[in-house]
């Protein structure tokens, strides 16, 4: 019989309830996130294929203040089918291991939560087949994440999508892939507050939508420490830019405006103003419009933007349940006066939310 950790018994919907961890993969500044994600209202998803190997060294540092959870992210390179759901591996000639040999042997690394290698869905017969396979896992700490295009979110389908995922004896990790942002679309926004509702899904690898995703009855959520993680782009085609070069200038939090803009973006805002310091306790107190396309600086944007956003989301925990909703509607309200008072500020009248942002607020509570 597999012996799991004290944690490992319990329901993985206990271990994530009221946490936004922080999700890297074995190309971030791991040490320095899980410093961070050491809360009681945090943790760390590693998204990574190589990710048991980071377990140890980590639960050595940190026994019981880091909740770890391990997705190998098979969503991003394999595109489920109905007669195989999930991409197993194989060792050489041997036959294919078995759904719960792979979990068992994924959660005998040390991890607290591990996720399993469902493949992207494409339709709802594939989200049946997927949560069919996953029903059959028997070990308990256990998550299965759903990748799955927005256009499944929208009112048209939004209903089987949530009857689908009803099915699901497990946690249930919400992936909402495609290019560029998918939560513009007041569609996909109205539809993903409907199944965080209904659902009490766990909204994987995005931006501050996982802050809606609490507020209207989710589970919690992971924020990528870097761009990549906040975006599923699956498939082998890069992710596409609006911008012609690309544009490589460091993402950065702007605190006031609750947003993530290039510094390329925002250094022309303050020429003729104060710049924008970073003044939270004991992170990197730079000029954030003057972080440049180098390793460092990269570095810098991105343990100031979980810095930045962490007291956001403890904050957000902290309210009643039923209140959450009405929280994050008025926090929103304030950033947009932040809006008009930066616009001022700066001269610059062209300062506009993002498309999500404006999204959000114009939904309401």
């Amino acid at each position: 019989m597999t012996a799991y950790s004290e944690l490992q018994r319990t329901d993985a919907r206990t271990a994530l309830r009221d946490r936004v961890f922080v999700a890297v993969s074995a190309d971030d500044a791991i040490g320095t996130a899980a410093s961070i994600a050491a809360t009681p209202n945090s943790g760390l998803v590693i998204v990574d294929k190589v990710a048991s190997r980071l377990i140890r060294p980590l639960k050595t540092i940190y026994p019981s203040s880091l909740t770890i959870a391990t997705d190998p992210a098979t969503y991003m390179h394999y595109r489920a089918t109905i007669d195989r759901p999930m991409d197993l591996p194989r060792i050489l000639d041997s036959p294919e291991m078995s759904l719960n040999e792979y979990m068992d042997a994924q959660l005998a690394s040390g991890q607290d939560i591990a996720f399993m290698p469902a493949g992207r869905v494409r339709d709802h017969d594939v989200l049946k087949a997927i949560v069919g396979s996953a029903n059959d896992v028997a070990a308990p700490n256990v998550v299965l994440p759903v990748a799955l295009p927005g256009r499944l979110l929208k009112a048209r389908y939004v209903a089987e999508t949530v009857a689908t995922l009803a099915e699901s004896r497990h946690q249930v990790a919400l992936v909402v892939t495609g290019q560029f942002d998918p939560f513009k679309d007041p569609d996909v926004s109205e539809g993903l507050r409907g199944v965080a509702e209904a659902r009490e899904i766990f909204l994987h690898r995005t931006d501050f939508a996982a802050f809606e995703a609490i507020a209207h009855g989710g589970l919690g959520g992971s924020i990528g420490w870097c761009t990549r993680l906040r975006h599923a782009v699956p498939g082998f085609k890069p992710a596409e830019t609006r911008k012609d070069p690309p544009d490589r200038s460091p993402v950065v939090l702007v605190p006031e405006i609750d947003s993530l803009r290039h510094t390329a973006v925002i250094e022309p805002w303050f020429r003729n103003t104060a710049p924008p310091l970073c003044v939270t306790p004991g992170c990197c107190g730079r000029n954030l419009a003057w972080l440049r396309d180098k390793p460092a600086d990269h570095a810098d944007a991105c343990t100031h933007n979980v810095r930045n956003w962490m007291p956001v989301a403890e904050t957000l925990l902290a309210q009643p349940p039923s209140y959450r909703a009405h929280w994050l509607h008025n926090y929103r309200i304030d950033v947009d006066l932040n809006y008009a008072a930066l616009r001022r500020r700066t001269g610059v009248m062209t300062i506009e939310m993002d498309d999500s942002q404006a999204t959000w607020l114009s939904l309401g509570r």
